[in-house]
């Protein structure tokens, strides 16, 4: 957990003019961010150019280099924007219900989890993107200590403290983990493919309580 808090605590630095910041800029830099997301995670790192980022997000190239440097250093940001919120989210929530029970709290974690990947069914696709490529990289070892060792510090004490009160100490935490967290990414992925054979996935709510319902099983059960 102490980890989890430095991760949560931490910010990238970047470099800023001096004096106050101008009217719109952290406008612009979120939408350059979500428009590197979407450029990311419908083409990958390799072949996601800066031109076309700075395109969809109407500002000059030269800004993303000014303040970012590389095509690298803004995907790392990207990475640790979504990383922050969610860390961010799921600890709150952890502290907020202490007081009930660890089942409780791990399928809050759940529902809140999922939620998240939701409203930004990008991430999923761009954490797949550079996943999918069966080799070891800057991004994908960026990935596992900002995002998945993180929540992993999260999650595996939950499921492991929950199939203990339930009896059932051997049930292997780590596995359950990495195992809904790929289904879970996979079915945002693969979700208009899905849909063709299980209309519930073509609806929001329905396909954010389906998925609920699988992470439940493979993690609570």
């Amino acid at each position: 957990m102490q980890h989890v808090m430095e991760v949560l605590l931490k910010t990238r630095e970047v470099t800023r003019t001096r004096g106050r910041p101008r009217k719109g800029t952290e406008r612009n830099e979120e939408t350059l961010l979500e428009a590197a997301l979407d450029a990311f995670a419908k083409h990958g790192f390799d072949k996601t150019s800066l031109r076309s980022i700075a395109a969809a997000a109407n500002i000059d190239v030269a800004l993303i280099a000014y303040r970012y440097g590389s095509k690298l250093e803004l995907w790392k940001a990207v990475v640790e924007r979504f990383s922050r919120e969610t860390i961010a989210s799921l600890t709150s929530l952890q502290v907020d219900h202490a007081d009930v029970s660890t089942g409780s709290r791990l399928e809050l974690a759940i529902e809140q989890l999922i939620a998240l990947a939701c409203q930004r069914p990008q991430f999923p696709q761009f954490i797949v993107k550079e996943l999918v490529k069966g080799e070891e990289s800057e991004q994908v070892a960026l990935l596992h200590s900002a995002l998945t060792d993180p929540l992993r510090q999260i999650l595996v004490p939950l499921i492991e403290t929950a199939h203990r009160e339930v009896g059932d100490p051997r049930f292997d935490a780590n596995f359950a983990f990495f195992a809904a967290i790929g289904a879970m990414a996979m079915t945002l992925v693969t979700r208009e493919q899905i849909a063709r054979f299980v209309p519930a996935a073509g609806n929001d709510d329905q396909m954010r309580r389906r998925l609920v319902t699988v992470m439940r099983a493979i993690l609570c059960s």
